[in-house]
Parts: C-alpha cells; structure tokens; sequence
C-alpha cells in the first residue's frame, strides 16, 4: 500500500519531540454513496469533521474493521473499491503512535441508523454526506485548537486530495 504521509509534531507543533510507543493500527474510508457524496463523521461537541474510522479490533483483519467502522458510523453496508494509502502518526505530546490505513469504499443497499458507542454519542456523532471536493473545503476549514484535532485535519487532507487526485477515475471524476 502506497505510503501517503508521517506526520509528526514538528509538523503540528514545531517540536523535534518523538514518541517510542509502540504502534497501533486504524482503518478509514472515503466512503461514496449513490450520489457520488462522502461520508463525514462529524463532532457536534466539537463542531469538527472527520474521515469516517477507527482501530482495528483484535482477530480483525483490516477489509472487516474498514466494513465494521462504516456500518457503525455510516450505518450501511458497504463495498470496498480500492486501497487509497496509509499514513503514520508520531504524537509526541500523547505518547502514541499510529498507523493508518486508507480505502475508497462504496455504500451498498441503503443507509441506516447509526450505531454509535456511549463516548460517540456524548460528542454528538453524526454523518454528513457531502460531494468530494466540498468535504475537502470542510476539512481544511476546521479550525481546531485542539492538538489530535490537528492531526487529523493534517491526515484527511492529504488523503483526500489523493483521492481527488489520484482516484477520481474509480468514483466516476474527471482525472
């Protein structure tokens, strides 16, 4: 899988810190419905927009984690059209690092309730769906203070424009 980005804390806070954690594994989607819109997680608590994700559980591997996430936070079904990339993580401040793998999915049958834990529901978690190049705007609009929050803004534009960039021929765009 093609290597999209390191972000480190020299890139969200200018320090040349490092974590020695050892890393853990996550799964995200630009998942498309029918009217060639994606999904954003989006947090109410925090009026932020996310790629739609999260850790891959133990036994799983990483098509049935991307799956299990979308049904979760998307509340569908869902086909997967290609890997897009992965990235990785070193968050100095938190201790942790993480890697990240990326996907193109597509929603199969229809969208349904969400199903959400306790923690996403207290953050007031809820999809938006939106056409690719708005979501981007979204992404890079969020102005978030907060230092995850940073990082992930950092990640999903870099994933999103390798969509738009690079896969806009799978989801019916113009490249």
């Amino acid at each position: 899988m093609k290597h999209l980005a390191t972000i480190t804390d020299k890139d969200i806070t200018g320090s040349d810190a490092l974590s020695n954690a050892a890393s853990s594994t996550s799964v995200n989607a630009v998942l498309f419905d029918k009217n060639g819109h994606i999904a954003l997680c989006y947090f109410g608590k925090f009026n932020f927009h996310t790629i739609i994700g999260g850790g891959v559980e133990a036994g799983e591997d990483m098509i049935t984690a991307v799956k299990r996430e979308i049904l979760e936070e998307a509340g569908c079904d869902c086909e997967i059209v290609c890997e897009i990339g992965y990235t990785f993580e070193n968050r100095a401040e938190h201790d942790n690092t993480l890697e990240r793998y990326y996907y193109i999915a597509r929603v199969c049958g229809e969208k349904g309730e969400l199903q959400l834990t306790e923690k996403e529901i207290s953050q007031k978690v809820a999809v938006c769906w939106y056409p690719l190049e708005q979501a981007l705007q979204i992404i890079k609009e969020n102005n978030s203070l907060i230092y995850q929050q940073k990082f992930i803004q950092k990640r999903d534009i870099i994933v999103l424009t390798e969509v738009i960039e690079n896969h806009a021929h799978l989801i019916g765009g113009t490249k």
